[in-house]
């Protein structure tokens, strides 16, 4: 997990903002201009500019009328109320052309105006939220979306957006208390918190080095979405959370070779290393040549080739010292001879057991096991 930040905005603060404009009703000049149920009270000037500003704005296109309009509009909007509706315009105008510049000013207005309705005062702190964190102002992306967390209490995605603000002031143990209460107020919905979210909460116990909320959230992840993608996050950050010994790591890495996420050559190399020096040697073996036939590890190449070597002469010395003459014990380090393409020493070790008397019905096996590489010409 490569982000140091959360890569997208939770969707639930883009609220809609389409503007009510079909309520809008022109008056005689100097009475009331009536939008989304608020009337509004205009000058003559006032109402001549905006009413213009509107049709232009309601019809699309025609960038250069709609920008003298808007200039005009400008200059004489002096009342509170024209200023409410100019922003009105501003917004809706910043929303055709994707203009941040136009669509914060106006939000600026429209955030802090008596006439604007409660109803949409969450649209519009979520969507001058966005723009302030998309602009790198996370202070104040942090007070539009603390402010729209109070007026939306338990809202998952309010509390998701201030945890990436928290992420991006780097205050890892604050962002991972919001993302575990949004996480925690979505399932309260009665709905599945997004695998995004689990993983970011795991990416940001990763950054902080938090041990315990990183296991905790590792577990989350593979409960919740058990991909082969999030098994392999999971057990990588919990490999490097906090501190693991050669046989936790081998047994981490035992598991992530079953669940098949183990994917970097020196993840096989360190693995077998491991299991040579825990005195597990064949296994070593069966891991570099898992490595190998995936294409991961070159067996001519050091470190691989020496690592090979390594775990040969480990397999070796260590048959050596275990064979016994017959019986039990040597019918089963003939067949693990075998499995490492050590023919002779194995058909020596067959023998031995087939000879001993004493090896009961293990003389029988070692002799079908004679009878079996007879019958398979040596390699």
């Amino acid at each position: 997990m490569d982000s140091a930040r959360f890569t997208s905005i939770a969707a639930a603060t883009l609220f809609s903002l389409a503007m009510p404009f079909a309520a809008a009703a022109w008056e005689p000049p100097g009475s009331v201009m009536e939008i989304g149920g608020a009337r509004l009270s205009l000058s003559s000037q006032e109402m001549k500019a905006l009413s213009e500003l509107g049709g232009l704005v309601r019809g699309g296109g025609q960038a250069a009328r709609q920008d003298r309009a808007l200039e005009e509009a400008r200059r004489v909007a002096s009342t509170r109320d024209a200023r409410h509706v100019l922003a009105l315009y501003e917004l809706e105008l910043g929303n055709q052309r994707r203009d941040d510049a136009m669509r914060a000013k106006a939000l600026d207005v429209l955030i802090t105006s008596p006439m604007t309705r409660s109803e949409r005062l969450p649209g519009y702190l979520g969507v001058r939220g966005q723009i302030a964190y998309r602009a790198g102002d996370f202070g104040m992306a942090g007070r539009l979306w603390s402010q729209l967390a109070e007026l939306t209490p338990g809202d998952p995605d309010s509390l998701a957006n201030l945890a990436q603000v928290r992420l991006a002031q780097n205050d890892t143990p604050g962002a991972m208390e919001l993302l575990d209460r949004a996480i925690a107020a979505r399932a309260a919905l009665g709905q599945q918190p997004s695998e995004i979210w689990y993983r970011q909460r795991l990416s940001i116990a990763q950054q902080g080095n938090l041990v315990e909320p990183g296991i905790a959230a590792a577990r989350a992840l593979v409960g919740s979405y058990p991909t082969a993608g999030n098994w392999r996050i999971a057990l990588v950050v919990y490999r490097q959370l906090g501190t693991v010994d050669e046989g936790l790591e081998i047994d981490i890495l035992r598991l992530m070779r079953h669940v098949g996420v183990l994917q970097q050559a020196a993840e096989y190399q360190r693995m077998a290393q491991l299991l040579r020096q825990s005195g597990e040697p064949v296994e070593a073996k069966a891991v570099l040549d898992e490595g190998v036939k995936r294409g991961l590890l070159d067996a001519g190449t050091s470190p691989t080739r020496d690592i090979f070597a390594e775990v040969d002469r480990a397999i070796a010395k260590k048959l050596k010292a275990a064979l016994p003459p017959s019986g039990s014990a040597g019918v089963r380090i003939g067949s693990s001879r075998l499995l490492v393409g050590q023919r002779a020493e194995a058909e020596a070790a067959f023998r031995s057991a087939a000879a001993d008397p004493s090896a009961g019905r293990y003389a029988d096996l070692a002799f079908f096991w004679l009878a079996a590489l007879q019958q398979t010409p040596a390699s």
